[in-house]
């Protein structure tokens, strides 16, 4: 099953890097296609993105696969797209994508989707992208018959915290040990 497609409404903003518009009513959310080298591309230089703000280092084999490893391993894989924004190539500027996976729940003999990453590009965080993606998977993963949501998040990234926490996951809130991973669980009924 693919999943659904969304636009994000909220507050226009301008990105202070480059001083692009970046309207949250202009935002599409899509599943990626691992069949467009546009869209494989796109999966690499967020993954990228995504390592450098975590302060991890991707191997070159890693940065060269990875794209193709997700097409064929993770049950999806969604891009934010601007269609509001002009680049070279004519395509919407793509600046948020999450990777999700379908997993089993022993506890209640059924599935429930496992949120990997949720990457947004630093120029449009605060724009309610986050939680749209999270929305749109949810979404799909009630489609599929899936209990809930589960993921971990650093317990320094307190944004991510904040939002997971305001959208239903059981994050705790407060001060963690330095290091901590922390879980969390959003129930979809």
């Amino acid at each position: 099953m693919t999943p659904p497609t969304s636009a994000d409404h909220g507050h226009p903003t301008t990105d202070s890097t480059s001083g692009k518009f970046h309207d949250p009513k202009t935002i599409r959310i899509r599943p990626a296609d691992f069949n467009d080298a546009r869209d494989v591309a796109t999966v690499r230089r967020l993954v990228q993105g995504f390592a450098h703000v975590s302060n991890v280092t991707l191997s070159p084999s890693v940065q060269d696969t990875v794209a193709p490893f997700l097409g064929r391993r993770a049950a999806f894989v969604l891009l934010a797209e601007d269609l509001g924004s002009e680049n070279d190539t004519k395509k919407p500027e793509t600046v948020a994508m999450l990777i999700a996976q379908r997993i089993l729940s022993s506890f209640e003999a059924g599935e429930r989707i496992n949120i990997h990453d949720l990457y947004v590009i630093p120029e449009a965080q605060g724009r309610g992208i986050g939680r749209r993606m999270l929305s749109v998977c949810a979404d799909h993963a009630r489609a599929l018959g899936c209990s809930d949501l589960t993921l971990e998040v650093a317990g320094d990234n307190a944004a991510a915290r904040s939002l997971y926490r305001t959208f239903g996951f059981d994050v705790p809130e407060g001060e963690v040990p330095e290091g901590s991973v922390l879980y969390g669980k959003c129930p979809l009924s």
